[in-house]
């Protein structure tokens, strides 16, 4: 691909999303029509690399880890995709910097300390070395915090990452799995066969978001698959109608809280079960995706006993 070839990419992307010519474009919608440039490009990959992984019966790697400190995205993949210096040049010529663009990247709210960057690193490196895997986490709306010192004392704000780093974010509504917290469990036999009913449970939604991560000196990408947290109840409309609005959304914020703040304040019993239910949730989902896609790489059904050879978590 020529600087002239992507440079007309880019203005197209930024008419076809954002309607905006060029001259008067901003380097966050340069920023977001890259990163769809990119992500275009890696699902492409992606999903060659899947179907050859499949077709070989290549074993896969299932990641598990309630953070990835994966950083900023846009100049790793660019390089690692084989266009850093083109994308470069490109800007150059339409007058922007790309070192102002990369900069308005915020580092992604999913790690914090050295077990995501570690994550992190495993991820990176098992697609650098052609390794079909795939990373579970938490798709969490806020980072740690952001940082002010005011009047020589902390001031912790929210950490809005996925304004910008949402752009990265491929949402798979189709893929959503059910996970049930708290509850009874009722047993009883039918037909010579042992019934589990769950009862009392409250159900939230696990819906997942793929991030898609580019090895270096290959074209395959594995995938960091982020689940957020929603209720299948949105509005109590009952309630609402009464002009109960507060307790109307109960449920539905309750669930989101799941996968609100990465790493909130642990000095109340609310800020102590919040990690408890993430990993809850993010346990339990990819336990059901996995065992669904090693199901269909097979026409036959696959006992559950043989699933080691063809996956590990």
């Amino acid at each position: 691909m020529t600087t002239k070839e992507f440079a007309k990419i880019l203005q197209d992307k930024l008419t076809s999303e954002y309607g905006v010519d060029l001259s008067v474009a901003s380097n966050q919608q340069i920023y977001r029509s890259l990163a769809l440039i990119c992500r275009q490009m890696m699902s492409e990959n992606h999903k060659k690399f899947q179907s050859k992984a499949i077709g070989t019966g290549t074993k896969q790697v299932y990641y598990l880890c309630m953070e990835f400190l994966m950083g900023r995205s846009l100049m790793k993949n660019a390089f690692n995709l084989g266009l850093g210096e083109i994308l470069t040049e490109a800007l150059d010529e339409l007058g922007f910097r790309a070192a102002d663009v990369f900069e308005c990247e915020p580092d992604a709210g999913l790690g914090n300390g050295g077990l995501g960057r570690l994550a992190a690193c495993y991820l990176d490196s098992m697609t650098t070395l052609d390794i079909p895997a795939a990373g579970y986490s938490i798709c969490y709306e806020l980072g740690i915090f952001r940082q002010r010192i005011v009047d020589g004392q902390q001031v912790e704000l929210p950490d809005d990452w996925k304004d910008l780093g949402g752009a990265w974010l491929l949402p798979k509504p189709q893929e959503t799995e059910t996970v049930r917290f708290g509850g009874t469990i009722r047993q009883f036999w039918d037909g010579g066969r042992l019934h589990v009913v769950p009862e009392g449970a409250t159900e939230v939604l696990a819906i997942p978001c793929d991030m898609e991560i580019a090895g270096y000196g290959t074209d395959n990408v594995n995938i960091l698959r982020l689940w957020d947290a929603k209720s299948p109840v949105p509005l109590d409309m009952s309630l609402f109608s009464r002009g109960e609005y507060l307790r109307a959304q109960e449920q539905h914020a309750m669930a989101e809280t799941i996968a609100k703040v990465l790493y909130p304040e642990d000095n109340h019993p609310e800020g102590k079960s919040s990690p408890s239910c993430a990993s809850t949730l993010s346990f339990t989902a990819q336990r059901r995706t996995s065992t669904k896609r090693t199901s269909s790489r097979s026409t036959t059904r696959i006992p559950r006993s043989s699933f080691p050879s063809s996956c590990a978590s």
